[in-house]
């Protein structure tokens, strides 16, 4: 199962970021749902076997948008599918986000957590060095 995350920043939240957000996903032939203030979903198909893709954003403190994509296709040759889509909704949210750019995606840094893990372990021992 593929799950691919990403986070772009800077991201303005308002009605033209928002409005911009739903105009992506009927672009690429998708259903648009805000879940709550500051979480959406995107269904959409991709493929010519309509592989089905599930695409979470979430708008976060600090100007951050992450983005969780997740499909059944499987990895073991890198979901080609899936990170197409990926590719496509990150280019569409930076020219709706214009200056913002891409911070972190797990197809290329690896999983987030471990990013997040690794910056905390980094910061302990820059502590450690002064203190």
């Amino acid at each position: 199962m593929a799950r691919l995350e990403a986070l772009l920043a800077p991201v303005a939240d308002g009605e033209g970021f928002r409005a911009a957000l739903a105009a992506l996903a009927r672009e690429m032939g998708g259903t648009f749902t805000w879940l709550d203030g500051r979480n959406a979903s995107i269904a959409l198909t991709a493929g010519p076997r309509a592989l089905l893709v599930q695409v979470l954003l979430e708008l976060r403190a600090g100007a951050e948008l992450e983005l969780l994509l997740s499909s059944r296709e499987g990895m073991g040759n890198r979901a080609p599918l899936s990170t197409a889509v990926l590719e496509q909704l990150l280019a569409g949210l930076q020219a709706a986000a214009p200056g913002s750019r891409v911070l972190f995606r797990s197809d290329r840094d690896g999983p987030i957590r471990q990013r997040a893990r690794a910056g905390a372990v980094e910061r302990e021992h820059e502590c450690l060095d002064t203190g």
